[in-house]
């Protein structure tokens, strides 16, 4: 088996560098890591065997260095290590990526503001600090919970990113003059991260309920629908008071089923 060592600054332990590192720990199952918090010798910045996450001054992926410090406009450790493994493209699709980056890189105030997160303290996260807290005293003992970690996020990631493709295929049609997108699956994983990337995006989802029997009918803040104008229809099962979401009694078609939706629709 091989081995290799990952060195990363000392000091208070960042969410940065430990998700690089976990990402490095997930990608390599096949190594034993030892993993040291303190400055890199100038030639452990040299050897192309020797990880040097986020310290160093260098960003050099053939040296597998993987500094930001030293460049403002450079993204944080773990989007560069992401990059370096082929991950960033996939990962980028987790919603929480660029927000991470950029608290890195200018501070939680600041980013807060800009991705309109809410106030700094909203933001805290007690798990997370108890995870660089353990990060800062113990690397080493930490290592199989951060090689897990690792694994979890590119999972997620993978699975988040076939669900954004699926919604790409999804049909669309126009419901009284409402966007509306149909997806035939009961897994609604994928939609915020994918009307999020779109530029015209739907604002009613027909998709199938969890039980598999039925339509689940779902409408985003601000489009002119109220399902509760349809909860008397026997074809419905269930409609939300507030008027967001009903459920259908069964798997209409939808030569029957955008009829029905169309009622909910509310004209000027």
């Amino acid at each position: 088996m091989c081995k290799q060592l990952i060195i990363t600054h000392p000091g208070s332990a960042h969410f940065d560098e430990m998700t690089a590192i976990s990402l490095i720990l997930a990608c390599n199952q096949d190594t034993v890591f030892s993993i040291e918090r303190r400055e890199p010798t100038q030639e452990e910045i040299m050897d192309k065997k020797v990880w040097v996450v986020d310290t160093g001054g260098s960003y050099d992926p053939a040296r597998l260095n993987f500094d930001h410090h030293q460049d403002l406009d450079c993204p944080a450790s773990f989007i560069l290590v992401a990059q370096y493994l082929g991950l960033s493209d996939m990962l980028s699709t987790l919603s929480w990526w660029r927000f991470k980056d950029h608290v890195d890189r200018f501070g939680p105030v600041r980013s807060s503001k800009m991705f309109n997160a809410g106030d700094e303290m909203v933001n805290i996260n007690p798990v997370e600090n108890w995870f660089k807290d353990f990060f800062s005293r113990d690397p080493q003992g930490l290592a199989p919970q951060l090689r897990s970690y690792g694994l979890y996020i590119i999972d997620i990631a993978r699975r988040l990113k076939d669900q954004i493709d699926f919604w790409k295929t999804c049909e669309r049609v126009s419901i009284a003059g409402v966007s509306a997108m149909v997806g035939n699956t009961e897994d609604t994983t994928g939609l915020e991260e994918f009307r999020r990337m779109e530029d015209n995006p739907p604002e009613i989802v027909l998709s199938l309920t969890r039980e598999g029997q039925g339509w689940r009918l779902f409408r985003y803040e601000g489009a002119p629908v109220d399902f509760t104008r349809i909860s008397n229809s026997p074809d419905i099962a269930f409609a939300h008071k507030s008027g967001f979401l009903a459920k259908t009694v069964k798997r209409l078609d939808l030569k029957d089923l955008i009829p029905l939706v169309s009622k909910a629709v509310i004209r000027p």
